[in-house]
């Protein structure tokens, strides 16, 4: 416990009511090292131009055949295919590890698209500070933010005041808050350091009937409206179009209890139609969220298809012969396959995701020179640096820069222009989670699987890979024993009275995606309580398992 005053009761120099309530404060943000980037001419662009504060950064751009890229020695690179009667560009810009999707419109004689700032957790990260009595009338405080549960980080166990410093007891030293209140101007400064850094935030207080972001609810009012449309392809409906019995949104009134903390939002579908989508602690529709290993499953999306553009690849194809660069000569090594890496079974060694990622350039060949624990196909044991090794398979097939192709061949398709994910060294992508989109995003996802692969009347994965990838290989460990797909979790849910079949991506902090095919239905959460179990899980859950499944009418047909 670290106590940054001393407990001595000392006074105040002003009156401790002044500080009851919310204070905020902007504790982190990102920045993007350029606003936008063009390319000119339009008609044949060869000059990539970055832009920033009025600055111009130009790069040649190398066209092999209708591509168009640019790359440097810093890790920055920029790809795109280029049409020359296009009406619309799109491409992608790497830079620092970090991908994300550009899209282009004209502007005189070039085509230009803003470059977003990278939304990890630190981006927009608002901190909050409430001050309290106890039952006993002792002043008491909680520390909470907007992005994720800080009851990972640290609680407050106690304020003391000295004049105007105000000091708290906390429950990890690795971390430090004070603060000083401003008698004058009723102001709050706070001083916050984490490990490497300290910070000061000036504190403003909130209107208590607005404590969006602090609170998922700004008021306890919630009254029910079906869903603005997405766009052409999504319809909307009401609950009760769909056969959703209006006790679904029972949970609503309790949001703001502290029961359901951190849950940033929740959208349901049924019968192809969006019938319900509310965001909480200030997210909104545009946001993109953190999905965490939800990616995963849309990496075996993606792996179906990229078999579509090349039938060369075969789930029973050793994954060494995508990485011969590494001269694998151990036999229970070259006896992995891609089937292995999709089941979770490869059989190497877990692998430590912080060596592999800090202190390592290259994360397969990391993941591909620990030792071998198991015969590969023997044994379930969750790894994303195993699964990662698909990167390679889908790059090298498809021939092209992995992001771009999911770009192009899956998320435009679907009507999906904003994403950023995470990469990795080697010009490689990063499929075991780091992916940011929209929560409405990840329910198309579901959508598109319960329509065997389609949408908006074009075959985005095989109908075949769909069902393949949706059954049983291997048993899972959690829930324990339950089966376990082509990295899609195949569980049983009781949906209004009925046992059914569901398949589910999940990803830490209370990422999941849940489809119900003999429901047509799907049921998208994000969160922010990370690494927090078993809350992570509880939460969405309990809203899932006691309002939105047993409300759902079943047909007696």
């Amino acid at each position: 416990m670290l106590l940054l005053f001393s407990c001595n009761n000392k006074k105040a120099n002003f009156d401790e009511a002044e500080l009851i309530g919310v204070w905020s404060g902007l504790l982190f943000q990102t920045e993007s090292e350029y606003d936008s980037i063009g390319l000119v001419p339009i008609h044949k662009p060869a000059k990539a131009i970055l832009y920033k504060n009025g600055n111009e950064e130009s790069y040649e751009l190398n066209h092999v055949n209708n591509r168009l890229s640019f790359r440097t020695g810093d890790g920055l690179r920029f790809d795109a295919t280029h049409g020359n009667n296009s009406p619309n560009q799109y491409g992608v810009i790497t830079n620092d590890l970090w991908s994300q999707g550009l899209s282009f419109s004209k502007s005189g004689n070039k085509w230009i698209s803003d470059i977003q700032k990278p939304e990890i957790i630190d981006t927009d990260y608002t901190v909050y500070l409430e001050f309290y009595k106890d039952a006993l009338g002792v002043l008491q405080a909680k520390i909470q933010s907007n992005k994720e549960n800080r009851a990972l980080h640290f609680k407050i166990n106690s304020v003391t005041l000295d004049g105007k410093d105000i000091g708290f007891a906390i429950t990890n030293n690795r971390f430090g808050i004070s603060a000083e209140y401003g008698v004058e101007k009723n102001s709050l400064l706070l001083f916050y350091g984490n490990p490497g850094r300290k910070r000061r935030v000036n504190m403003t207080k909130l209107n208590p009937v607005n404590l969006m972001g602090y609170r998922p609810l700004s008021n306890q009012n919630y009254a029910y409206n079906i869903p603005k449309p997405v766009d052409s392809v999504i319809n909307t409906a009401s609950l009760q179009e769909v056969g959703i019995d209006s006790s679904m949104l029972d949970f609503m009134p309790n949001m703001n209890s502290g029961k359901y903390d951190h849950i940033h939002s929740i959208i349901v579908t049924k019968n192809n139609r969006l019938v319900f989508e509310e965001y909480f602690h200030g997210y909104d529709r545009e946001y993109l969220h953190d999905i965490r290993s939800s990616f995963k499953s849309i990496s075996s999306l993606l792996l179906g298809k990229a078999i579509m553009k090349s039938r060369r690849i075969n789930v029973n194809s050793p994954i060494v012969n995508y990485y011969p660069e590494y001269g694998i000569s151990n036999k229970e090594k070259k006896a992995i396959t891609i089937h292995h890496a999709l089941t979770m079974s490869t059989g190497i060694k877990l692998e430590d995701e912080d060596e592999m990622q800090w202190n390592n350039n290259d994360w397969v060949g990391y993941k591909l020179s620990l030792p071998m624990e198991h015969k590969a196909g023997e044994k379930y044991e969750y790894s994303s640096g195993g699964m990662n090794l698909l990167t390679g398979v889908i790059q090298k097939s498809t021939k092209k820069y992995l992001p771009l192709f999911l770009y192009e061949a899956v998320l435009l398709p679907m009507g999906i222009q904003k994403f950023q994910m995470r990469t990795s060294p080697k010009e490689r992508a990063y499929l075991p989670g780091d992916f940011y989109l929209r929560p409405i995003d990840l329910t198309k996802f579901g959508m598109l699987v319960l329509n065997d692969g389609k949408w908006n009347n074009q075959q985005i994965i095989a109908s075949d890979w769909i069902s393949i990838s949706t059954q049983p290989h291997i048993k899972g460990s959690w829930p324990k024993d339950s089966d376990y797909g082509y990295l899609w979790r195949l569980l049983e849910r009781n949906v209004g009275g009925k046992q059914m079949k569901t398949i589910e991506a999940w990803g830490n902090g209370g990422q999941f995606l849940i489809i119900i095919p003999e429901a047509e239905m799907t049921i998208t959460f994000t969160g922010g309580n990370y690494n927090l179990f078993p809350e992570m899980e509880e939460k969405p859950f309990e809203i899932l398992e006691n309002y939105i499944l047993p409300a759902v009418e079943l047909s007696n047909s």
